[in-house]
């Protein structure tokens, strides 16, 4: 039985364990394999009911360095009387690489389960043993454990002398510390023919990859990333890495993820690894088989087999998933009404009919994306067409198989002799002839998008005979938008007069920080000129120069006097030293304190800083109350009924008031150490004096060297310390980093632009009753506004004359294209001219245009540093003239729909359509069946993949979608859940037939490519004519 046959309902979510041992594993808990022929066949009936009885469909066999599990299995299984196996295993093995880590790293293969034994035995012949390198195998185990230092034995918890007399004890060790090599074990999966081999590398599991200290060994950790299809972890955020999906969680760290699995997903799985058949629930460290650790439970969307795991390593974001259930797996549970489970079509009861048509037919329907495929005249449309009447479809006069002058016949025949049957996942089942159409009152189950509805709309629309076509859009749309804001829509007057108010705030709060972000990049700029950076170079230089000449001064070093000394002397000496430990302790405790005491400043400082800010939201506070106080009155509400604003103090008092007791702590403790340590320095005078002659020198030598220290530390310095070499070091490559800081902001910058861009394109919407739904619709899905660049927004318009007016107030008007007023204003008026404002692109580039052009006369004027300051007037400031140019001052909001960024009147035929598919897909609030016929007609291929794929993909995850196309973009890059094959034999009573199953099932594959690419031929011809 092929795939199809026992999986014809296509690539449906199943957990699979990957990760489960055997009684061959040396870790396994309980009884292991043996001599025994008898009881290994127990034991593997033991397995296969374990397997049978637990939840997951697929598991793979990774036992510690052998096959043998598997081995045992496959016997088994051959033998009568042994246990049926229900699920799919896989044969799979767990290595031990060498790894630059403090524990150990642990590796896993998984191999087809058809794959031959020989290939196996193979597999473990090329493995080879690190420091011995021999070839993996029972004997090269043991003469590992027996070569192996007696340290190592006994930190993993064995005896030297026991696995030199032992065998078996030392195959146990050599099991347990023996490690591969990491080229060989690479080596040996690649070596695997016929892709019946995949690498499986834990990560944040135990023994993982992560545990690599990768700043230190990147080489090492990206050959086994790149090498890698499947990895382990448990982490929901380190699965999105590995799939490719940025989640909050994963953020900080994704783009160095991607970039070190070198953009290309990976299939991201948690086993159980479980070391026995059945575990006990509640406890993790007694696991069986199934059971997941912290219930992250692994999901495949795939059929259970060789080739299903591959096709999840090529889509792992659609075709995995971490967790208790499977976000669409749960959505269809709740709302199962909604979903097709089952077509039936079969003739009448005593129908005379000779011919088979669809008799017989029986398709079982996946809840995700099916694709329905076939030669012209299979029976493709026909499918669309039946699915769409049984769900009570009021589009039959788009109908193209279920109609007159085809099925039906004038007289209804032969469509009057077949049943149709929808089931449901849960609910009464929709059943009525071919060659009946339901009546309007019944409620439409089904959506359906037939190619003649778009055909028809969008013909209609170009030549003016009827305005379906946008009232289409509308209703959709307007069906997507909460019914308080529809109903603020319905009122543009009160909406408009509400609504401006907010706008302007808006347009000011974003302005403020436009300023604040300009204020910056001005002082980088400033910052940036090469005086700067030449100053800074000398000060270093100088620096360097006295640390030079300061080295040459180091005091000669003294060797302690060992000759006679008087007890008084003797006892002096002794004293000096302890002086000498106790002032290096007074000045620690100086250095300290003095931290302490920054600290503090610090400290104070930010509670001024909060309490300036507190007062400033108390004056914006005062000022709202004030704007709203009309509306409270006309409302018969009071200030405290609609808003609070609690400022508390209390706790930056409290914090102040113990601020700044411990300053004064610090300081008395200050003043004493300080007394202390005068005192301590004068009686260290007095006590040298006393000395005779080699001890005074010797004493006199440890001051000066002491000295001579503090001024070589005060010299280097630290990076703290701005007049210190490191100082100014430090403050350089500040300097070098402004650059890519002054970028970074001006891409902030621009994209403050585009925000103030969004409120002014609100604002103009808030004025258009029939747009007002639709912004609020577009801001809402980033695919569509983002991506496609629908956008009921703004063509926003300015005049040139206003804008060179204003800017001309601040620019000179004397260097390059700015010289001369006629030739400036000319200049501004091609620039105005060149952009048309249409979209937040067109109005961002207009100001960076005209940003670069005032740059460009700036230095033209001789401006040594970035930025426009050379060409302004006196006494203005290029913070103006940037919060002029980015903070669209000189714009109003015009308002146009656009669809990538072309006029609706402008879009061709089959543009217009996707338009309309991509609202009935993404916007549409029902969550009925969506029935497509051809969407990628009148579409070119580069526009399906970049439109329709990416749409039909998010429509998906919470739709079923029944889709008849001839294009492979849509099938295969899609990644559809179930393909349906439609065949019509003539010859043999004018059968058609529909063949049903995944598109990694071999049968449906070569289909796939059969009818959508012309035949695997053709497609591997046009792979070598295509340039890479």
């Amino acid at each position: 039985m092929t795939a199809s046959e026992k999986f014809p309902r296509g690539s449906e979510w199943r957990q699979w364990d990957l990760h489960v041992h055997t009684p061959a594993s040396f870790h396994w808990t309980g009884e292991k394999f043996g001599t025994s022929a008898a009881k290994n066949a127990a034991l593997v009936d033991a397995m296969i009911g374990a397997a049978n009885g637990a939840e997951p469909a697929v598991f793979a066999l990774q036992d510690y360095f052998t096959f043998d599990g598997w081995f045992e299995l496959k016997k088994r299984l051959g033998e009568a009387g042994a246990p049926a196996l229900s699920k799919t295993i896989f044969p799979g093995i767990e290595l031990r690489l060498s790894a630059p880590m403090d524990g150990r790293l642990n590796a896993h293969v998984i191999f087809s389960n058809e794959i031959d034994d020989q290939y196996l035995r193979d597999f473990l012949a090329r493995l080879r043993l690190e420091l011995t390198d021999q070839p993996l195998s029972r004997h090269a185990l043991i003469q590992y454990a027996k070569g192996a230092n007696t340290d190592k034995l006994k930190h993993h918890g064995f005896d030297k002398t026991k696995c030199a007399d032992d065998d078996a004890y030392a195959l146990r060790a050599g099991y347990e510390i023996a490690e591969i090599t990491v080229k060989s074990y690479q080596e040996a999966v690649q070596a695997v023919p016929q892709g019946m081999a995949v690498g499986f590398m834990p990560f944040s599991t135990n023994d993982g990859l992560e545990s690599v200290k990768w700043a230190e060994h990147y080489a090492y950790a990206l050959s086994l990333f790149s090498t890698s299809p499947i990895f382990e972890t448990r982490d929901v955020a380190k699965w999105a890495a590995f799939v490719g999906i940025e989640t909050a969680a994963n953020r900080k760290y994704f783009a160095s993820f991607r970039e070190a699995l070198k953009n290309t997903p990976r299939l991201a799985v948690s086993g159980s690894d479980a070391h026995m058949f059945v575990g006990t629930a509640g406890d993790s460290n007694k696991r069986g088989y199934g059971d997941y650790p912290s219930g992250q439970k692994t999901w495949i969307k795939a059929d259970p087999t060789w080739n299903g795991l591959i096709q999840a390593i090529k889509e792992p974001a659609n075709r995995s998933f971490l967790g208790e259930v499977p976000t669409k797996m749960e959505f269809v549970s709740k709302n199962k009404t909604f979903y097709i489970s089952q077509l039936q079509i079969n003739k009448v009861e005593n129908s005379a009919l000779p011919e088979s048509w669809l008799d017989g037919c029986q398709i079982p329907l996946n809840t995700d994306l099916v694709a329905i495929i076939g030669n012209k005249g299979s029976g493709k449309s026909a499918l669309a067409d039946i699915v769409a009447l049984l769900g009570n479809s009021q589009q039959r006069s788009h109908f193209s198989f279920l109609r007159k002058d085809r099925f039906r016949g004038k007289s209804g025949e032969p469509a009057r002799q077949f049943v149709g049957t929808l089931q449901w996942v849960a609910g009464q089942p929709n059943s009525m002839l071919l060659s009946d159409d339901p009546s309007s009152e019944k409620v439409e189950l089904v959506r359906y998008i037939p190619q003649g509805r778009f055909e028809a709309l969008c013909n209609d629309h170009v030549a003016g005979k009827s305005d379906a076509f946008e009232n289409e859009l509308r209703a959709v749309i307007f069906s997507h938008v909460p019914s308080a804001t529809r109903l603020d829509a319905l009122d543009f007057n009160q909406l408009l007069e509400q609504q401006e108010t907010t706008f302007r705030a808006a347009l000011a709060e974003m302005r403020k920080t436009l300023r604040q972000l300009n204020t910056q990049i001005v002082g980088i700029e400033d910052q940036l000129h090469p005086d700067v950076e030449k100053n800074l170079s000398e000060l270093i230089q100088l620096k360097q120069n006295q640390l030079e000449e300061h080295i040459v001064t180091r005091p000669k070093e003294v060797p302690a006097p060992t000759g006679e000394a008087t007890p008084e002397q003797t006892a002096a000496s002794t004293r000096l030293a302890e002086i000498a430990v106790e002032i290096g302790e007074h000045e620690e405790t100086l250095r300290t304190n003095g931290t302490a005491q920054d600290q503090s400043a610090r400290r104070l400082q930010a509670i001024k800083s909060i309490n300036d800010r507190l007062n400033i939201v108390e004056g914006q506070f005062k000022a709202f109350s004030s704007a709203i106080a009309q509306d409270l009155l006309l409302l018969e509400l009071k200030l405290e009924d609609v808003a609070n604003l609690s400022i508390k103090r209390d706790a930056l008092g409290a914090r102040t008031e113990a601020t700044t007791v411990e300053r004064k702590k610090l300081v008395d403790e200050i003043s004493k150490v300080t007394a202390r340590l005068n005192a301590l320095k004068d009686e260290q005078e007095s006590l040298t004096a006393s000395l005779n002659e080699p001890q005074q020198r010797y004493q006199k030598y440890l001051t000066d060297e002491k000295a001579w220290l503090a001024a070589h530390e005060a010299i280097e310095g630290s990076a703290t310390q701005p007049d210190s070499k490191k100082g100014l070091e430090v403050r350089l490559e500040q300097i070098a980093a402004l650059p890519g800081q002054l970028e970074e902001l001006k891409l902030e910058r621009l994209e403050l632009a585009r925000k103030i861009f969004q409120v002014l394109s609100s604002q103009r919407d808030a004025r258009a009753a029939l747009f007002a739904p639709v912004q609020a619709l577009i801001q809402g899905n980033a695919l569509i506004g983002k991506e496609y660049k629908l956008k009921f927004q703004a063509n926003l318009q300015g005049s040139p004359e206003l804008i060179a007016g204003r800017l001309f107030e601040m620019v000179k008007q004397a260097v390059g294209q700015l010289r001369g007023e006629d030739e400036s204003f000319a200049v501004v008026r091609q620039r105005f001219e060149k952009h048309g404002f249409k979209d937040a692109d067109d109005t961002t580039a207009f100001a960076t245009d005209l940003h670069e052009l005032v740059a460009e006369a700036s230095q033209a004027s001789g401006g040594a540093a970035p930025g426009i300051r050379a060409a302004l007037r006196k006494d203005r400031d290029p913070t103006d003239v940037y919060d002029f140019i980015f903070g669209l001052q000189y714009l109003e909001p015009k308002y146009t729909l656009l669809f990538q960024e072309t006029e609706i009147e402008q879009l061709s035929p089959g543009q217009r359509g996707a338009l309309l598919l991509i609202f009935y897909l993404l916007v549409d609030q029902g969550r009925n069946p969506i029935v497509l016929d051809q969407p990628e007609e009148n579409l070119d291929n580069e526009t399906v993949v970049k439109l329709l794929v990416p749409v039909l993909n998010e429509a998906k995850k919470c739709r079923q979608i029944l889709m008849v196309t001839h294009n492979p973009n849509l099938a295969v890059v899609c990644d559809a859940e179930q393909i349906i094959h439609a065949t019509f034999d003539r010859k043999n009573g004018a059968k058609v037939s529909y063949s049903c199953g995944s598109i990694e099932d071999g049968v449906i594959n070569r289909a796939v490519v059969d009818v959508l690419e012309g035949t695997k031929i053709a497609f591997d011809s046009r792979g070598r004519t295509y340039h890479r």
